[in-house]
């Protein structure tokens, strides 16, 4: 045999072997992007997800934030009202009421004076209520 010959054989079949090579690489390199891309999309399906749960969670921490600030702008304002109705009207239940939350009543000689509420945990513990026997 003469290896001259031989030679354009050679080099064909190891073309067909690099054309099979890359074709199967190729092939495998498709099915691996088509799944990096469909991760990719339910990747960004839950980022939007999550966006939308961090814009109803910031809208529910902005109505909080207006609840405080109106609890500590107007609350204070009304107790003192209803405190001075309570004595103007000599309302004793009303005055029970006050107290029961923590505000204590003080009558002076034209507005009723209230202190702060305490926090619940300052305040006396209520009793127990037993159930009646029949």
């Amino acid at each position: 045999m003469n290896i001259p010959q031989f030679l354009p054989a050679a080099a064909s079949a190891l073309g067909l072997l690099l054309s099979i090579w890359l074709f199967i690489s190729n092939s495998t390199n498709s099915g691996l992007q088509e799944e990096l891309r469909k991760k990719q999309d339910t990747l960004q399906g839950e980022q939007q997800a999550v966006q939308i749960e961090n814009q109803k969670l910031q809208a529910q921490q902005e109505q909080i934030a207006t609840g405080i600030r109106l609890a500590q702008e107007v609350g204070p304002a009304v107790l003192k009202d209803v405190a001075g109705l309570a004595v103007q009207n000599k309302n004793d239940s009303l005055k029970k009421l006050l107290g029961k939350y923590g505000i204590t009543i003080q009558e002076g000689s034209d507005a009723a004076k209230t202190e702060p509420p305490k926090p619940a945990s300052e305040r006396p513990a209520e009793p127990a209520k037993q159930p009646s026997k029949p």
